[in-house]
């Protein structure tokens, strides 16, 4: 409660030292807040309608780490630009507190209500620090895809809360009514998924995400690809966990699509000329393997993907991070045009390939355990995907080295300034993505504790 209530405070704060006060205090409370870390398996009710348990713990703490980076990204472009920075402060301060209250609500009105809210602050940061016109048919796509998957998510809710006479979450998964809600229909199992499988995005609904990365702000890019993308994959889990849903036949086609949609979105990524492009269908990738280990129903599968979630937040937005210095010392995203970085920068050269081999899941990093656990879970729940989950493992390694390669090496342009300072702000931003993705490999096991039936 004292998180809610010092955030809605900072709202308030409004004067010519309001950015200062408000990044401080993201980083500080982040790392107080990391007990939620180490709650029991059962949570903690603060109120009627507010619970924390390890798993939304961990996403809380993982918005506040990316909210505070967020402040620290957009020094150059938003702070010393002058470009409406008490504004731009305030949208990053109340879209974090819309992310915390959807992770702790448990009454399914308010869950509905805030992850639908979240979309407005994001909207905001996309139109009004965008870089190009098309940031307003960006922004026209998310809506659209968000709000036409909405009304059948707040209909299945609704007709949820009538037949269990109650609409919290913790009520209803301690009555552990299997004989009602299991074998669902499978018209209602996809209302209620659906607004989750846009948000994540699932393949084949995945087309506002793109244009969305792309538009945005690197500080809208960081909290669409760290923490958004998550408000799907925990709204996936949490419904799952609590009502015992389950449509085989559409499970099944869902998991499908996502392990097809892997290789195509990693097939589009090695032929993409735009650097956030790139990282944006390399997401689509992972959060559809992501899915696919949570419909298996396996509990390697629930632990890979809230793992994978957790990786994919801090390295995704750490490249978005990279993919924005190269644009602010070149002007350019392309990667014909941004080549022979390591004779530039030598040190920004290494962080490029530390970032680039944590997004094909190469040792020591998380994602790594993450897709060895989702791997073998797919493999598990049909032997065929074995040859899906080798053409992923290659291609998904193919387009990592393809952005470094593109990037880092070969001759430098004529039109590109030699001389490119980088300053410590900069270093540190991605000193802290990549830290929490090293470190967290030592205490995998924590993970076990998560999902406890």
């Amino acid at each position: 409660m004292g998180l809610l209530f010092s955030m809605i405070g900072l709202l308030t704060v409004w004067g010519s030292m309001s950015w200062e006060v408000r990044f401080g205090w993201m980083m500080i409370s982040c790392i107080l807040n990391m007990k939620y870390l180490n709650l029991e398996v059962w949570g903690n009710c603060f109120t009627e309608f507010l619970y924390c348990d390890s798993m939304s713990g961990m996403l809380i703490v993982l918005t506040l780490w990316i909210s505070g980076l967020m402040f620290l990204a957009s020094i150059y472009s938003v702070k010393y630009m002058n470009n409406k920075s008490l504004l731009f402060s305030f949208v990053v301060v109340l879209l974090g507190l819309v992310v915390i209250l959807y992770f702790l609500c448990v009454h399914i009105m308010y869950f509905y209500i805030f992850f639908e809210i979240s979309l407005i602050p994001t909207l905001m940061l996309i139109i009004g620090w965008g870089y190009q016109p098309e940031r307003l048919q960006a922004g026209v796509y998310m809506m659209l895809y968000t709000i036409s998957a909405s009304l059948p998510l707040l209909m299945s809710l609704v007709m949820l809360g009538g037949m269990y006479n109650s609409y919290s979450m913790v009520l209803c998964s301690y009555l552990n009514c299997l004989d009602l809600v299991y074998n669902v229909n499978s018209l209602w199992f996809l209302g209620l998924m659906g607004a989750f499988l846009v948000k994540l995005p699932m393949f084949s609904v995945h087309l506002w995400l793109p244009k969305a990365h792309v538009e945005a702000p690197i500080a809208g890019s960081m909290i669409l690809a760290g923490v958004l993308l998550k408000l799907g994959g925990y709204g996936v889990l949490r419904l799952l966990s609590v009502y015992f849903l389950n449509s085989l036949v559409f499970s099944k086609v869902f998991i499908i699509i996502c392990m097809w949609g892997g290789i195509i979105t990693a097939g589009i990524c090695v032929g993409q000329s735009d650097i956030k492009s790139l990282i944006a269908y390399s997401s689509v990738g992972h959060m559809g393997l992501m899915l696919g280990g949570v419909l298996s129903k396996f509990m390697w599968g629930w632990e890979g993907a809230m793992l994978m979630m957790i990786s994919h937040g801090f390295c995704s937005s750490g490249l978005f991070c990279l993919a924005n210095l190269m644009y602010e010392k070149f002007k350019s995203r392309s990667l014909f045009l941004c080549g022979g970085m390591i004779n530039v920068s030598p040190v920004m050269s290494l962080w490029w390939f530390l970032f680039c081999i944590g997004n094909m899941g190469a040792p020591p990093f998380v994602g790594l355990i993450s897709e060895v656990m989702l791997f073998c879970c797919m493999y598990m729940y049909s032997s065929w995907f074995i040859i899906i989950i080798l053409l992923m493992v290659f291609v998904g390694g193919l387009y990592n080295l393809v952005m470094f390669v593109s990037t880092q090496h070969g001759g430098i342009m004529g039109f590109a300034n030699s001389w490119v300072v980088n300053v410590c702000s900069e270093y540190l931003l991605l000193l802290l993505h990549f830290y929490p993705m090293l470190f967290f490999i030592l205490n995998v096991g924590y993970l076990n504790k998560i999902f406890l039936f």
